[in-house]
């Protein structure tokens, strides 16, 4: 699971609750991130970017959930 710490259509703390409903998963917030959309946006990312793309063509979780910073002038 993706979430921005300011998501305004998913809070933070209903992302979280999914999370610990979905056994098994993990789930990567970025910390300070604003906005629906977590990956590959054209201001994305690289820390998130990343993470899902070793997912997504490995098919391998992280260890334990990670959380990324938002860039500095990039939410």
């Amino acid at each position: 699971m993706t979430q921005n710490e300011w998501d305004p259509q998913t809070p933070l703390f209903a992302g979280q609750a999914m999370h610990r409903a979905l056994r098994g998963s993990r789930m990567l917030t970025v910390a300070g991130g604003e906005g629906h959309g977590v990956l590959y946006a054209p201001d994305g990312n690289t820390c998130a970017d990343t993470a899902a793309t070793v997912y997504l063509t490995t098919g391998r979780l992280p260890a334990k959930d990670l959380t990324c910073r938002a860039a500095a002038g990039r939410k």
